[in-house]
Protein backbone atom coordinates (compact mmCIF):
# COMPACT_ATOMS: atom_id res chain seq x y z
CA UNK A 1 0.00 0.00 0.00
CA UNK A 2 1.41 3.58 -1.21
CA UNK A 3 0.35 6.80 0.29
CA UNK A 4 -0.25 9.85 -1.93
CA UNK A 5 3.25 10.35 -2.53
CA UNK A 6 3.75 7.02 -3.39
CA UNK A 7 5.32 5.83 -0.61
CA UNK A 8 4.90 2.80 0.89
CA UNK A 9 3.00 2.37 3.93
CA UNK A 10 2.82 -0.22 6.49
CA UNK A 11 -0.05 -2.88 5.44
CA UNK A 12 -1.72 -5.85 7.22
CA UNK A 13 -4.06 -6.38 5.04
CA UNK A 14 -3.13 -10.17 3.53
CA UNK A 15 -3.54 -13.55 4.39
CA UNK A 16 -0.92 -16.03 5.87
CA UNK A 17 -1.82 -20.17 5.69
CA UNK A 18 1.13 -22.15 7.39
CA UNK A 19 1.43 -24.82 5.50
CA UNK A 20 1.34 -28.18 7.93
CA UNK A 21 3.45 -31.31 6.88
CA UNK A 22 2.27 -34.82 5.42
CA UNK A 23 2.35 -38.03 8.06
CA UNK A 24 3.31 -41.57 7.69
CA UNK A 25 3.25 -44.51 9.73
CA UNK A 26 6.47 -46.72 10.11
CA UNK A 27 5.72 -50.09 10.11
CA UNK A 28 6.98 -49.85 14.22
CA UNK A 29 3.66 -47.57 14.00
CA UNK A 30 5.63 -44.08 14.88
CA UNK A 31 4.40 -41.37 12.62
CA UNK A 32 7.15 -39.20 10.92
CA UNK A 33 5.48 -35.24 9.55
CA UNK A 34 6.92 -34.96 6.71
CA UNK A 35 7.49 -31.60 4.18
CA UNK A 36 8.29 -31.87 0.48
CA UNK A 37 9.19 -28.44 -0.10
CA UNK A 38 12.56 -28.30 -1.23
CA UNK A 39 14.70 -27.63 -4.61
CA UNK A 40 17.97 -28.89 -3.28
CA UNK A 41 18.66 -32.16 -2.95
CA UNK A 42 18.92 -31.60 1.02
CA UNK A 43 17.14 -33.65 3.74
CA UNK A 44 16.82 -32.47 7.75
CA UNK A 45 15.91 -35.36 9.83
CA UNK A 46 15.57 -34.18 13.82
CA UNK A 47 14.18 -37.22 16.42
CA UNK A 48 12.61 -35.35 19.76
CA UNK A 49 12.66 -37.36 22.67
CA UNK A 50 10.93 -36.93 25.86
CA UNK A 51 14.62 -36.91 27.82
CA UNK A 52 14.42 -33.17 28.45
CA UNK A 53 15.86 -30.96 31.63
CA UNK A 54 12.47 -31.66 33.21
CA UNK A 55 12.84 -35.31 33.30
CA UNK A 56 16.06 -35.82 34.97
CA UNK A 57 17.04 -36.50 38.25
CA UNK A 58 20.19 -35.53 38.76
CA UNK A 59 21.73 -31.52 37.75
CA UNK A 60 23.92 -32.48 34.32
CA UNK A 61 21.96 -35.68 33.79
CA UNK A 62 20.11 -34.80 30.41
CA UNK A 63 23.32 -32.94 29.54
CA UNK A 64 25.61 -35.28 29.76
CA UNK A 65 23.11 -38.35 28.20
CA UNK A 66 22.51 -36.20 25.37
CA UNK A 67 26.42 -35.89 24.72
CA UNK A 68 27.72 -39.20 25.51
CA UNK A 69 25.14 -40.65 22.08
CA UNK A 70 27.82 -39.81 19.83
CA UNK A 71 30.88 -41.43 21.89
CA UNK A 72 30.21 -44.68 20.92
CA UNK A 73 28.18 -47.23 20.04
CA UNK A 74 29.03 -51.37 19.76
CA UNK A 75 29.88 -51.15 15.95
CA UNK A 76 31.53 -47.31 16.21
CA UNK A 77 33.94 -45.51 18.40
CA UNK A 78 33.14 -41.57 18.64
CA UNK A 79 35.43 -40.48 15.46
CA UNK A 80 33.75 -43.32 13.50
CA UNK A 81 30.65 -41.72 14.44
CA UNK A 82 31.79 -38.25 13.11
CA UNK A 83 33.74 -40.07 10.16
CA UNK A 84 30.98 -41.82 9.05
CA UNK A 85 28.92 -38.72 8.66
CA UNK A 86 31.24 -36.08 7.80
CA UNK A 87 32.90 -38.21 4.72
CA UNK A 88 29.52 -38.13 2.89
CA UNK A 89 29.12 -34.30 4.11
CA UNK A 90 26.66 -34.68 6.13
CA UNK A 91 26.25 -33.24 9.51
CA UNK A 92 25.16 -35.02 12.74
CA UNK A 93 24.28 -33.22 16.39
CA UNK A 94 22.32 -33.55 19.18
CA UNK A 95 21.14 -30.91 21.59
CA UNK A 96 18.56 -30.51 24.84
CA UNK A 97 16.22 -28.58 26.24
CA UNK A 98 14.03 -28.06 29.28
CA UNK A 99 11.38 -30.20 28.01
CA UNK A 100 12.92 -32.72 25.28
CA UNK A 101 16.46 -33.66 23.61
CA UNK A 102 16.99 -33.86 20.29
CA UNK A 103 19.22 -35.73 17.14
CA UNK A 104 19.66 -33.48 14.16
CA UNK A 105 20.79 -34.62 10.44
CA UNK A 106 21.84 -32.62 7.68
CA UNK A 107 22.50 -34.82 4.62
CA UNK A 108 22.17 -34.73 1.12
CA UNK A 109 19.71 -37.19 -0.38
CA UNK A 110 22.06 -39.49 -2.54
CA UNK A 111 23.86 -40.25 1.15
CA UNK A 112 20.48 -40.42 3.13
CA UNK A 113 20.94 -44.10 3.75
CA UNK A 114 25.08 -44.23 4.47
CA UNK A 115 23.37 -41.73 7.14
CA UNK A 116 20.86 -43.12 8.83
CA UNK A 117 22.40 -46.03 8.87
CA UNK A 118 25.02 -44.06 11.69
CA UNK A 119 21.53 -42.87 13.70
CA UNK A 120 20.15 -46.23 13.78
CA UNK A 121 23.27 -47.63 15.34
CA UNK A 122 23.10 -44.86 17.81
CA UNK A 123 19.92 -45.42 18.74
CA UNK A 124 19.97 -49.64 18.92
CA UNK A 125 23.43 -49.78 20.03
CA UNK A 126 25.06 -46.85 22.00
CA UNK A 127 27.58 -48.10 25.20
CA UNK A 128 28.17 -45.48 26.98
CA UNK A 129 32.04 -46.22 27.37
CA UNK A 130 33.07 -45.27 31.11
CA UNK A 131 36.56 -43.93 29.53
CA UNK A 132 34.49 -41.69 27.10
CA UNK A 133 31.81 -40.67 30.09
CA UNK A 134 35.35 -39.64 32.27
CA UNK A 135 37.09 -37.43 29.61
CA UNK A 136 33.36 -36.36 29.05
CA UNK A 137 32.72 -35.18 32.57
CA UNK A 138 36.20 -33.59 32.65
CA UNK A 139 35.88 -31.46 30.04
CA UNK A 140 32.42 -30.64 30.87
CA UNK A 141 33.63 -29.71 34.28
CA UNK A 142 36.44 -27.26 33.27
CA UNK A 143 33.76 -25.87 30.75
CA UNK A 144 31.85 -24.97 33.64
CA UNK A 145 34.41 -23.92 35.48
CA UNK A 146 35.10 -21.04 32.82
CA UNK A 147 31.28 -20.11 31.95
CA UNK A 148 30.84 -19.72 36.00
CA UNK A 149 33.32 -16.70 35.69
CA UNK A 150 30.61 -14.97 33.35
CA UNK A 151 28.26 -12.77 35.12
CA UNK A 152 25.88 -13.67 32.20
CA UNK A 153 26.09 -17.34 32.42
CA UNK A 154 25.79 -16.69 36.36
CA UNK A 155 22.71 -14.84 35.91
CA UNK A 156 20.62 -16.95 33.76
CA UNK A 157 21.35 -19.83 36.08
CA UNK A 158 20.31 -18.00 38.77
CA UNK A 159 17.19 -16.75 37.00
CA UNK A 160 16.44 -20.43 36.63
CA UNK A 161 16.35 -21.29 40.68
CA UNK A 162 14.34 -18.26 41.20
CA UNK A 163 11.93 -18.63 38.42
CA UNK A 164 11.58 -22.23 39.16
CA UNK A 165 12.02 -23.10 42.44
CA UNK A 166 12.16 -26.88 44.06
CA UNK A 167 11.36 -27.99 40.42
CA UNK A 168 13.97 -29.59 37.71
CA UNK A 169 14.01 -26.41 35.70
CA UNK A 170 15.17 -24.61 38.42
CA UNK A 171 17.57 -27.10 40.38
CA UNK A 172 20.89 -25.42 41.72
CA UNK A 173 23.95 -26.81 40.15
CA UNK A 174 27.90 -26.69 40.75
CA UNK A 175 30.88 -28.18 39.82
CA UNK A 176 30.77 -30.98 42.59
CA UNK A 177 28.02 -32.15 40.68
CA UNK A 178 29.49 -33.76 38.06
CA UNK A 179 31.23 -35.70 40.51
CA UNK A 180 28.09 -37.35 41.50
CA UNK A 181 27.32 -38.57 38.08
CA UNK A 182 27.83 -42.54 37.30
CA UNK A 183 27.39 -44.55 33.95
CA UNK A 184 24.42 -46.02 35.71
CA UNK A 185 22.75 -42.32 35.97
CA UNK A 186 23.43 -42.05 32.48
CA UNK A 187 22.15 -45.22 31.05
CA UNK A 188 19.28 -44.84 33.40
CA UNK A 189 18.32 -41.54 31.79
CA UNK A 190 18.59 -43.14 28.44
CA UNK A 191 15.24 -44.89 28.66
CA UNK A 192 13.84 -41.66 27.94
CA UNK A 193 15.54 -41.86 24.34
CA UNK A 194 12.59 -44.26 23.11
CA UNK A 195 11.18 -43.67 19.97
CA UNK A 196 7.38 -44.68 21.73
CA UNK A 197 7.96 -41.31 22.86
CA UNK A 198 9.59 -39.51 19.94
CA UNK A 199 8.29 -37.42 17.74
CA UNK A 200 10.29 -37.42 14.07
CA UNK A 201 10.27 -35.04 11.35
CA UNK A 202 11.36 -35.00 7.95
CA UNK A 203 12.00 -31.92 5.64
CA UNK A 204 13.46 -31.14 2.38
CA UNK A 205 13.22 -33.29 -0.93
CA UNK A 206 11.58 -35.63 0.03
CA UNK A 207 10.48 -38.47 -2.29
CA UNK A 208 9.11 -41.95 -2.24
CA UNK A 209 12.87 -42.85 -1.67
CA UNK A 210 13.40 -41.30 1.16
CA UNK A 211 10.75 -42.33 3.47
CA UNK A 212 11.45 -45.52 2.30
CA UNK A 213 14.63 -45.50 3.44
CA UNK A 214 13.55 -43.72 7.08
CA UNK A 215 11.31 -47.38 7.31
CA UNK A 216 13.92 -49.20 6.88
CA UNK A 217 16.44 -47.80 9.25
CA UNK A 218 14.09 -46.32 11.88
CA UNK A 219 10.68 -48.60 10.97
CA UNK A 220 12.10 -51.38 12.55
CA UNK A 221 13.77 -50.47 15.61
CA UNK A 222 11.64 -52.13 18.79
CA UNK A 223 11.05 -50.17 21.72
CA UNK A 224 8.95 -51.12 24.78
CA UNK A 225 6.18 -49.09 25.22
CA UNK A 226 6.96 -46.02 27.40
CA UNK A 227 4.34 -45.47 30.28
CA UNK A 228 2.97 -42.48 30.38
CA UNK A 229 4.18 -40.22 33.60
CA UNK A 230 3.23 -37.32 34.98
CA UNK A 231 5.40 -34.02 34.26
CA UNK A 232 6.46 -32.65 38.22
CA UNK A 233 4.60 -29.39 37.65
CA UNK A 234 4.85 -27.39 41.32
CA UNK A 235 7.70 -25.12 41.51
CA UNK A 236 7.99 -22.10 44.00
CA UNK A 237 9.27 -18.76 42.65
CA UNK A 238 11.17 -16.38 44.51
CA UNK A 239 10.00 -13.20 43.27
CA UNK A 240 11.50 -9.80 44.28
CA UNK A 241 14.96 -8.05 44.25
CA UNK A 242 18.10 -10.56 43.62
CA UNK A 243 21.66 -9.60 43.72
CA UNK A 244 24.85 -11.50 43.48
CA UNK A 245 28.05 -10.41 44.31
CA UNK A 246 30.76 -10.87 41.77
CA UNK A 247 33.88 -8.98 42.88
CA UNK A 248 35.88 -8.88 40.16
CA UNK A 249 33.45 -8.10 37.71
CA UNK A 250 33.61 -5.25 35.25
CA UNK A 251 30.18 -5.25 33.97
CA UNK A 252 26.68 -6.54 35.93
CA UNK A 253 24.34 -8.45 34.24
CA UNK A 254 20.77 -8.14 35.05
CA UNK A 255 17.87 -10.72 34.23
CA UNK A 256 14.19 -10.26 34.75
CA UNK A 257 11.79 -12.75 34.78
CA UNK A 258 8.16 -13.16 35.12
CA UNK A 259 5.23 -16.15 34.62
CA UNK A 260 2.85 -15.74 32.25
CA UNK A 261 -0.12 -17.95 30.60
CA UNK A 262 0.87 -21.15 29.00
CA UNK A 263 1.80 -21.11 25.46
CA UNK A 264 -1.86 -20.95 23.31
CA UNK A 265 -3.76 -19.59 25.63
CA UNK A 266 -5.94 -16.58 25.47
CA UNK A 267 -3.78 -13.70 26.52
CA UNK A 268 -0.08 -15.43 25.64
CA UNK A 269 -0.57 -13.73 21.52
CA UNK A 270 -1.50 -10.25 22.94
CA UNK A 271 1.66 -11.09 25.25
CA UNK A 272 3.85 -11.47 22.25
CA UNK A 273 3.40 -8.33 20.71
CA UNK A 274 3.79 -6.10 23.93
CA UNK A 275 6.74 -7.83 24.78
CA UNK A 276 7.87 -6.99 21.11
CA UNK A 277 6.95 -3.03 22.01
CA UNK A 278 8.76 -3.51 25.37
CA UNK A 279 12.33 -5.26 24.17
CA UNK A 280 11.33 -7.95 21.03
CA UNK A 281 13.08 -6.07 18.23
CA UNK A 282 15.95 -3.31 17.46
CA UNK A 283 13.40 -0.33 17.72
CA UNK A 284 11.95 -0.93 20.79
CA UNK A 285 11.45 0.92 24.15
CA UNK A 286 14.01 -0.56 26.06
CA UNK A 287 16.54 -0.46 23.44
CA UNK A 288 15.61 2.93 22.71
CA UNK A 289 16.33 4.35 26.03
CA UNK A 290 18.98 2.05 27.61
CA UNK A 291 21.13 1.65 24.06
CA UNK A 292 20.33 4.67 22.17
CA UNK A 293 19.46 7.63 24.46
CA UNK A 294 21.94 6.84 27.31
CA UNK A 295 24.64 4.70 25.93
CA UNK A 296 24.43 2.30 29.04
CA UNK A 297 24.41 -1.07 27.08
CA UNK A 298 25.22 -2.10 23.36
CA UNK A 299 22.16 -4.13 23.56
CA UNK A 300 18.83 -4.94 25.28
CA UNK A 301 16.25 -7.24 25.13
CA UNK A 302 13.06 -9.42 25.89
CA UNK A 303 11.49 -12.62 24.94
CA UNK A 304 8.86 -14.68 25.81
CA UNK A 305 9.90 -18.70 26.36
CA UNK A 306 7.12 -21.47 26.37
CA UNK A 307 8.16 -24.43 28.06
CA UNK A 308 5.60 -27.50 29.50
CA UNK A 309 4.29 -26.10 32.25
CA UNK A 310 4.92 -22.44 32.14
CA UNK A 311 5.64 -19.52 29.87
CA UNK A 312 7.89 -16.78 31.13
CA UNK A 313 8.68 -13.45 29.81
CA UNK A 314 12.40 -12.43 30.17
CA UNK A 315 14.36 -8.89 30.05
CA UNK A 316 18.26 -9.90 29.88
CA UNK A 317 20.98 -7.06 29.94
CA UNK A 318 24.72 -6.04 30.63
CA UNK A 319 25.76 -2.82 31.55
CA UNK A 320 28.80 -1.28 33.59
CA UNK A 321 28.34 -1.81 37.10
CA UNK A 322 28.20 1.87 38.94
CA UNK A 323 25.04 1.86 36.70
CA UNK A 324 23.37 -1.24 37.42
CA UNK A 325 20.38 0.30 39.94
CA UNK A 326 19.43 3.11 37.36
CA UNK A 327 19.30 -0.01 34.82
CA UNK A 328 16.77 -1.43 36.75
CA UNK A 329 15.30 1.47 37.69
CA UNK A 330 14.74 2.47 33.63
CA UNK A 331 13.32 -0.84 33.05
CA UNK A 332 10.69 -0.85 35.75
CA UNK A 333 10.35 2.73 34.23
CA UNK A 334 9.20 1.51 30.43
CA UNK A 335 7.30 -1.39 31.55
CA UNK A 336 5.36 0.84 33.85
CA UNK A 337 4.70 3.30 30.88
CA UNK A 338 2.95 0.19 29.50
CA UNK A 339 0.60 0.15 31.78
CA UNK A 340 -0.18 3.86 32.24
CA UNK A 341 -0.55 4.96 28.44
CA UNK A 342 -1.60 3.11 25.21
CA UNK A 343 0.94 2.62 22.39
CA UNK A 344 0.83 5.26 20.00
CA UNK A 345 -0.76 4.11 16.74
CA UNK A 346 2.17 4.97 14.81
CA UNK A 347 4.68 2.57 17.22
CA UNK A 348 1.55 -0.15 16.88
CA UNK A 349 1.61 0.20 13.28
CA UNK A 350 5.30 -0.24 13.24
CA UNK A 351 5.41 -3.73 15.26
CA UNK A 352 2.53 -5.28 13.43
CA UNK A 353 4.51 -5.13 10.47
CA UNK A 354 7.77 -6.27 11.85
CA UNK A 355 6.05 -9.40 13.33
CA UNK A 356 3.84 -10.49 10.29
CA UNK A 357 6.87 -9.43 8.26
CA UNK A 358 9.08 -11.90 10.89
CA UNK A 359 6.41 -14.42 10.71
CA UNK A 360 6.51 -14.49 6.91
CA UNK A 361 10.39 -14.84 6.36
CA UNK A 362 10.16 -17.99 9.38
CA UNK A 363 7.80 -19.71 6.43
CA UNK A 364 10.43 -19.62 3.80
CA UNK A 365 11.77 -23.27 2.94
CA UNK A 366 11.01 -26.70 4.32
CA UNK A 367 13.30 -26.71 7.04
CA UNK A 368 11.76 -22.96 8.34
CA UNK A 369 8.04 -24.89 8.17
CA UNK A 370 9.00 -28.02 9.98
CA UNK A 371 10.33 -25.81 12.81
CA UNK A 372 6.11 -24.16 12.94
CA UNK A 373 5.37 -27.66 13.18
CA UNK A 374 7.23 -28.76 16.15
CA UNK A 375 6.91 -25.24 17.54
CA UNK A 376 2.66 -26.27 18.21
CA UNK A 377 3.11 -30.08 17.80
CA UNK A 378 5.18 -30.12 21.36
CA UNK A 379 2.56 -28.07 23.33
CA UNK A 380 -0.33 -30.58 22.06
CA UNK A 381 -1.41 -27.10 19.92
CA UNK A 382 -3.09 -27.20 16.28
CA UNK A 383 -2.28 -24.96 13.20
CA UNK A 384 -5.29 -22.47 14.47
CA UNK A 385 -2.55 -21.24 16.90
CA UNK A 386 -0.66 -19.70 14.00
CA UNK A 387 -5.00 -18.38 12.41
CA UNK A 388 -4.77 -16.47 16.31
CA UNK A 389 -1.59 -15.48 16.52
CA UNK A 390 -1.86 -13.96 12.80
CA UNK A 391 -5.28 -12.12 13.77
CA UNK A 392 -4.28 -10.91 17.05
CA UNK A 393 -0.89 -9.05 15.81
CA UNK A 394 -3.74 -7.59 12.82
CA UNK A 395 -6.51 -6.74 14.86
CA UNK A 396 -5.39 -6.15 18.50
CA UNK A 397 -5.80 -3.00 20.36
CA UNK A 398 -3.45 -0.72 22.24
CA UNK A 399 -6.13 -0.12 25.30
CA UNK A 400 -6.23 -4.16 24.72
CA UNK A 401 -2.25 -4.12 25.34
CA UNK A 402 -2.17 -1.86 28.35
CA UNK A 403 -4.83 -4.02 30.28
CA UNK A 404 -2.32 -6.58 29.40
CA UNK A 405 0.45 -4.91 30.95
CA UNK A 406 -1.43 -4.03 33.52
CA UNK A 407 -1.89 -7.82 34.16
CA UNK A 408 1.48 -9.34 34.03
CA UNK A 409 4.29 -6.19 34.77
CA UNK A 410 3.50 -6.11 38.34
CA UNK A 411 6.46 -5.52 40.03
CA UNK A 412 6.02 -7.62 43.31
CA UNK A 413 5.46 -10.73 40.82
CA UNK A 414 8.53 -10.79 39.07
CA UNK A 415 12.54 -11.64 39.79
CA UNK A 416 14.56 -8.35 39.60
CA UNK A 417 17.82 -10.20 39.27
CA UNK A 418 21.53 -8.34 38.89
CA UNK A 419 24.95 -10.19 39.51
CA UNK A 420 27.95 -8.30 39.61
CA UNK A 421 30.56 -6.41 41.67
CA UNK A 422 28.89 -5.05 44.83
CA UNK A 423 27.56 -1.16 44.57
Amino acid sequence: MYNAAGIPQPTSDFKIKVRAPEKMLLSNGIPVHYIDAGTQDIIRLEIFFDAGIIRQQKPFQALLTNMMLMEGTKNRSSAQISEDVDFYGGYLSVDYAKDYSIITLHILNKYFDKALEVVQDILLNSVFPEGELETMINNERSAYAVDVEKVSYIAQRKLNEMMYGGHPYGVPSGIADFAKISRADIVDFYKHYNLSSATITLAGNIKVRELQLVDQYLGGIPFAQQPKTALPRLYHPNYGSHFVPKVDALQSAIKFGGHIPLKGSDDFFGLLLLNTVLGGYFGSRLMGNLREDKGWTYGISSHIESAAISSSFIVSTEVKGEITQKAIDEIFSEMNKLTQEPVGSAELDTVRTYMLGKFLKNLDGPFELSDRFWGIHQFGLGYDYYDKYIATIKGISADELQILAQKYFIKEKMVSLSVGAQQ
